[in-house]
Formats: C-alpha cells, sequence, structure tokens
C-alpha cells in the first residue's frame, strides 16, 4: 500500500503542476478492452485502463524537458471470475541536451522510461535508470544502465527464474518484483555496407535477489547483437539479426546458459498504401553444447501462442492496408515450430496462428481497433479469440 499511495501522490502532484505551469502539455487516455476466448474453455476477459498524461519542458528552449504518465487499471483476466486492480507510474523521465555543436549532440534521459534492445525478444520494458546518447560524425550511440526492482510487477513483466515467477503471482495494488540490474550498449553505424546500416549491442543483466533478498535461484546473462537493417532497393527493406547469449544459473548446482537466436525480416511496399512482410525467427534448444534462449521480459511470439523465446522456430508473413488516413487493415500468418526435441512431443510442428484486424479512427481522439485470432494447435484442439479495443484521449 505504500508503494500505491506513493504512486497516487506523484499522479495527483503532476495534476496540480499543470494548473500552474502554462508551458505544461498534459492530459489523459481512456482504454478499455474486451474480448472473448475459447481455449480451455470459452471465456470472456476485459480491461480498463485510466492514464494521466504531462510533458513540460525545463528552461527556455525545447531541449530539455520532463514527461510523466500515470495509471490505474481494473481487469478481468481470462478464466477469472474476479476484477483485480492495480496502478503505475508508466513514465517519468528527464529529458536533457548538455551538449550541441555542428554535427554532434549528446542527450541524457533519467528516470523512468522504455527500453528495448535491437531486437525487441530480448527486452522491452519499462525500467529505471539512466541512458546517453550521442551522434557523432562516425554514427550513433546509446548506453543505457538500470534497476527493475522498483517496478510494479502487475506491469513490467521481468520474469527469468523461478523467483521471479512467484513474485508474478499477485494480486497487489503495487507489488515490487525481479530485482536485476541491467546495462546495455549500442552503436549504430548508418551506411556502412552501401545503403545498410550495420548496429552493434552488448547487453547484460545481474541478478541482485540474493545480494537484497532471499533466493531459491539465480540467473545472470549477457547478450552480443549484431545487425543489419537498409533498403535493398525503393520497394524492400531488409534487417537482419544474429545474438549470442551467456550466463549462469544458480540453484543447488550451476549451469551454463549459453544459447543463441538469429532472425530475419523483409518488407515490401509494391503498391502505395501497401506493406507486406516476411520473417524468420530462430532460437537454440536445450542440447550438449548450447541451451535454450532465456529473454529478460517475458514475451509470447504470438497473440494466443503461449510458449515464449525458447527452443522456437517462426515463420511469418503478413499484409498491412491503409486505404485512408482513418482506416488501417492487417493480417498476419505465424507458423511455429521447435528447433528441437522435446520429450513427450511428437516432431518439432507446434502450431499455426492466424491473425486479423482493423483500426478505425473515429474521431482525432478515439481510435476503435477489432481483431480477431485462431491458434490451431499440433496436439489440441482449434481456438480462437475475439476482442474490441477503443482508446479515448482528451
Amino acid at each position: 500500500m505504500k508503494h500505491a499511495r506513493i504512486a497516487a501522490i506523484t499522479m495527483l502532484f503532476v495534476l496540480a503542476t499543470a494548473q500552474v505551469l502554462p508551458a505544461m502539455d498534459f492530459g489523459a487516455e481512456l482504454k478499455n478492452v474486451a474480448g472473448y476466448q475459447n481455449a480451455v474453455e470459452g471465456d470472456w476477459y476485459t480491461e480498463h485502463r485510466a492514464s494521466v498524461w504531462a510533458t513540460t519542458p525545463i528552461g527556455p528552449g525545447k531541449e530539455n524537458s520532463f514527461a510523466f504518465e500515470g495509471s490505474l487499471t481494473a481487469e478481468k483476466p481470462f478464466l477469472s471470475d474476479e476484477f483485480t486492480y492495480f496502478v503505475n507510474v508508466d513514465l517519468f523521465r528527464f529529458t536533457l541536451e548538455p551538449f550541441k555543436k555542428d554535427a554532434s549532440k549528446i542527450n541524457l534521459d533519467l528516470g523512468r522510461f522504455p527500453v528495448s534492445d535491437l531486437t525487441g525478444i530480448i527486452i522491452n520494458q519499462t525500467i529505471d535508470g539512466a541512458e546517453f546518447r550521442g551522434s557523432f560524425g562516425f554514427g550513433n550511440m546509446a548506453i543505457f544502465a538500470g534497476y527493475t526492482g522498483f517496478l510494479n510487477v502487475r506491469d513490467a513483466k521481468t520474469a527469468m527464474s523461478a523467483d521471479d515467477y512467484a513474485d508474478l503471482s499477485t494480486d497487489a495494488i503495487y507489488a515490487l518484483g525481479a530485482k536485476r540490474a541491467v546495462a546495455k550498449a549500442t552503436f549504430h553505424f548508418p551506411e556502412f555496407f552501401g545503403p545498410m546500416d550495420f548496429f552493434v549491442e552488448g547487453l547484460g543483466q545481474f541478478d541482485l535477489r540474493d545480494i537484497v533478498d532471499s533466493a531459491s535461484e539465480t540467473v545472470h546473462t549477457a547478450y552480443g547483437t549484431v545487425m543489419v537493417s537498409g533498403p535493398v532497393n525503393e520497394t524492400v527493406f531488409l534487417t537482419a539479426t544474429g545474438t549470442f547469449q551467456t550466463g549462469i544459473k544458480e540453484t543447488t548446482q550451476t549451469y551454463s546458459e549459453n544459447a543463441a537466436a538469429a532472425s530475419l525480416r523483409v518488407d515490401f511496399f509494391p503498391l502505395p498504401k501497401n506493406r507486406f512482410f516476411g520473417s524468420l525467427l530462430y532460437t537454440t534448444a536445450e542440447g550438449s553444447v548450447l541451451t535454450t534462449f532465456l529473454p529478460i521480459t517475458e514475451q509470447t511470439p504470438g497473440v494466443m501462442y503461449g510458449s515464449g523465446y525458447t527452443n522456437l522456430i517462426k515463420a511469418s508473413a503478413g499484409w498491412y492496408y491503409n486505404p485512408y488516413k482513418y482506416l488501417n487493415f492487417d493480417v498476419t500468418g505465424n507458423v511455429f515450430f521447435r528447433s528441437g526435441e522435446v520429450p513427450l512431443q511428437d516432431g518439432l510442428y507446434s502450431a499455426t496462428e492466424l491473425n486479423a484486424g482493423a483500426t478505425f479512427r473515429a474521431t482525432s481522439d478515439l481510435n476503435i481497433r477489432f481483431s480477431g485470432t485462431v491458434l490451431i494447435p499440433s496436439e489440441l484442439e482449434t481456438q480462437y479469440q475475439a476482442e474490441i479495443t477503443a482508446i479515448f484521449g482528451f
């Protein structure tokens, strides 16, 4: 409750400050999600989120600023009979520009803000920390360091160990979760291979749970990623990544966490208002040399496909169509395979998933999305889901 009171007081402080700072831009947003899913059995689910946000410059120019967003969420999960509630500080960021000269510039972000790696599958969440970003003649660089232990576990899905997953089993309005130190360094070299950009990134996390708390299991990992991205011609855009993971897991014994991942994505723009894509993702399975890939943020590679990014081959294709400024259509197909044999599982094929949706911008402040998903597992009955989302800002 202490953390909930702090979050609520912070939200009220920002709203009160907005009344006395005319330069501050502020507003609110209501997001409502309702859907029906038939998996093990049929049931409806819903989520309602009210958010307030504010941004204000610091000083006479626009180079330095402060941004805040806080939210209150009420949700009834799938196969649950009760609503649960939680509050969150989604964004609390100071952005500073201490240096700018000719083609060089340095920016600093301090506070709580979103962080993602080059692949988007290792870490993709909000973190408390600091990020240094520099743009120079040779290219761009970004260095980040942060800590996940003050985040609300209900919203930030940092999950790598048995203790992390135990923390997720809570209905508290504000509960602390995984206690991990995270560091990341990214280097970007524009047009390194002709028109293609080249990226190099090092990412690591250190489990602090046994230092600040008790732990039955600790996991420390590091990741190295290279990426090539850019246009092949006027209508084709390519992105390729390769990642190697190393680390250790400590329980009653010590295990190595050496794994690898690779991806390839091609986007096509053959006609105006149309975009097609095809992609392939591979992560290693448990073997004599390598083990399964272990991301920092818990994510799923599909809408209904529940397995994570371990022991996975995912082939995808999709189409986006934007006939009008206020209307978008999208269709995506995913086929999932296991990259290695699993005991009690027959073959490598896992499932096929089909998704389709339409987003309609009813007014400048109201967006409505309709979506549907069909999942066809290899050894279970077909599952499906239908969902509607309405987002209203004011």
